[in-house]
């Protein structure tokens, strides 16, 4: 193992932790996509030879990807965000005032929509969520009501790894509200763990390809038979007029790629995923006994891992673990940069400073156990560290002499 300036042991290669954010794209993804640039550079719209092998190639992508949900339709975006907003607004275009329930610790996407929605004269309204993140049933059957125009739910949170028992809160909603669209951000899970549309009672689903080793700036929204869903803009009438514009092409062959690669795997790459982070977990907490692993116990993904570790910065942890060459996040990238108080800690209860302790792993399919190993030791040095220059330690006051 290599050091650093300072003489601290590093990593001889970047160790990169931070799979939620995004992950690298595997090299037949970038294959597939570069044969379809040059080989089916056509227009998918236009009727000469050029476009009808571009058009196959974005029919084929489309309909393995429909398939792998069960869906009956699917719409190629830009990535999850824009999925969940033409769910969302899409869904609730035309209809009465109404309310539109969203978890209070959804993703920004979601959540960020409250001015969208308001012009169109819908209120989004959070849902209360426990110590997990984990909205219950009656907490949603609390709020619902005959004008709930839509609920969205995460299935997989992006920062505590918990999955919601998405087909029981689609009952309890449909039970009120027969008509209100259920949509699910499963831009986390796809790809990692079993999911079906139907089976799982929604109208729509969100993914996004740099999730699972797919090229960026592509994504889909899922459609149920049901779900009637309105296009946010006018345009040249492609993906069945619900999204304008001259397809990507190539980005939905990457999708497609990964996709596949990814759910041939499911299984094995997620119990491998999950001794990965046990291993980490169990490591880390033999030397600090009084971290705290957040998330649901049970339901939960099989790449995130959320801790706080008390007395230690999350941001000050997560970047001299970055200077020894090991890269995680202190949540999602979304709140990186950013002095504002991260909403998820908010709404399972994570004062300010224990919101400040908190930091996320994730991992790959492709990340080494001795990756872990060298991670683990890095991360327990420097927290070691930074937890005895905390005001109150007594360990503080002789390291700061030294």
């Amino acid at each position: 193992m290599a050091k650093d300036r300072d003489g601290k042991r590093s990593t001889a290669a970047p160790i990169y932790l931070d799979n939620a954010a995004t992950t690298r794209p595997r090299g037949e993804v970038v294959d597939a996509m570069a044969d379809a640039h040059l080989d089916a550079f056509g227009n998918p719209s236009s009727t000469h030879a050029f476009g009808a092998a571009a058009r196959r190639l974005l029919q084929d992508a489309r309909e393995f990807l429909r398939g792998s949900l069960g869906a009956q339709s699917l719409v190629f975006t830009s990535g999850g965000t824009e999925a969940d907003v033409l769910a969302l607004l899409g869904a609730t275009a035309g209809k009465p005032p109404g309310r539109v329930l969203v978890g209070a610790a959804d993703h920004a996407a979601v959540r960020s929509m409250k001015g969208a929605l308001a012009q169109r004269r819908h209120e989004l309204v959070e849902i209360p969520v426990d110590r997990h993140g984990d909205i219950e049933e009656e907490a949603l059957f609390e709020l619902m009501g005959k004008d709930v125009r839509a609920v969205s739910l995460l299935h997989g949170h992006n920062e505590l790894g918990t999955i919601p028992r998405t087909a029981a809160l689609a009952e309890v909603a449909r039970q009120v509200a027969p008509d209100c669209h259920v949509h699910v951000d499963l831009v986390q899970a796809y790809g990692k763990i079993d999911f079906d549309l139907d089976l799982e009672g929604v109208d729509s689903v969100a993914v996004s390809g740099h999730k699972l080793h797919g090229p960026r700036g592509i994504g889909f929204l899922a459609l149920s038979s049901k779900a009637r869903v309105l296009p946010l803009w006018s345009g040249g009438g492609q993906e069945e007029g619900l999204r304008g514009g001259t397809e990507n092409v190539a980005g939905a062959v990457g999708l497609a790629c990964a996709a596949e690669h990814a759910l041939s795997h499911l299984h094995e790459h997620a119990a491998r995923m999950t001794d990965l982070l046990d291993e980490l977990f169990e490591q880390l907490q033999e030397e600090l006994p009084d971290i705290v692993r957040l998330g649901h116990p049970e339901r939960r993904l099989p790449h995130v891992l959320s801790v706080r570790i008390p007395d230690c910065n999350g941001q000050a942890l997560q970047e001299a673990c970055a200077a020894r060459g090991v890269a995680f996040s202190t949540g999602s990238a979304c709140h990186e940069g950013h002095d504002a108080p991260n909403h998820v800690l908010q709404a399972i209860g994570l004062g300010r400073r224990r919101a400040r302790e908190v930091v996320r792993f994730s991992v790959s399919p492709t990340t080494r156990f001795d990756e872990i190993d060298q991670a683990a030791a890095i991360i327990l040095d420097e927290a070691e560290r930074l937890r005895a220059m905390a005001p109150g330690d007594p360990r503080g006051a002789a390291r700061r002499r030294t």
